[in-house]
């Protein structure tokens, strides 16, 4: 894990002003078929991204969590069956094992604590993904570069882990790596306290 951009620019203004358009690409079909299916799966820093909406065809539930307002105000008008919700990836609302599988799709790498998602992941579900992008040029987006190495080091005290790394085909030099966490009781590792343990599900206002 490399720091390559000390200075953040990674506000709820900022991505309030760059919000991408719906889209689902390679790397949204890899996480469906990472994910597997049951009954709950969230997509964290979710943006505008159609994977939260396919998910339905394997999970009875599919939340989207993200910190931009404007971002989570669109993704409701835009897929109005995927329960959203404004917050913080790093600290949810959410019960313990809340959910079969967390997915966060290139936002380690734009935020100030690596670990913090991965422990608030691991917290909040039985199995995680992420994927994060090796740039063929210094994204001022991105904090940090991650190598095989460093994900699997990041994410092995957690549970069994399966790692990948696909080429991109558009973009000459650029690849994405992609990592599965499956928790297992062999690693005999408690999960993160919770931090806050509602009695309910928050309400996604949708």
């Amino acid at each position: 894990m490399k720091k390559i951009n000390s200075i953040n620019i990674n506000t709820t203004d900022y991505w309030d002003t760059h919000i991408a358009e719906p889209d689902f690409g390679l790397r949204q079909q890899r996480y469906l078929e990472l994910a597997g299916g049951g009954k709950r799966i969230i997509e964290l820093g979710c943006g505008l991204s159609r994977f939260s909406d396919v998910a339905r065809i394997k999970f009875k539930e599919s939340w989207g969590l993200d910190f931009s307002p404007k971002t989570i105000q669109r993704a409701r008008e835009e897929f109005p069956d995927v329960k959203y919700i404004e917050g913080n990836a790093c600290k949810t609302p959410f019960e313990d094992n809340y959910f079969d599988v967390a997915v966060a799709g290139e936002l380690i790498e734009h935020l100030r604590s690596p670990k913090a998602l991965v422990q608030e992941m691991s917290r909040i579900a039985k199995t995680i993904i992420i994927s994060t992008a090796k740039m063929e040029y210094n994204d001022p987006e991105h904090l940090w570069e991650f190598s095989k190495k460093s994900l699997i080091d990041l994410f092995s005290p957690f549970g069994e882990t399966y790692f990948e790394e696909i080429k991109s085909d558009w973009f000459p030099g650029r690849s994405y790596l992609f990592i599965k966490c499956q928790k297992s009781s062999e690693h005999g590792r408690k999960p993160p306290k919770s931090h806050r343990m509602p009695h309910k599900p928050p309400n996604p206002q949708n």
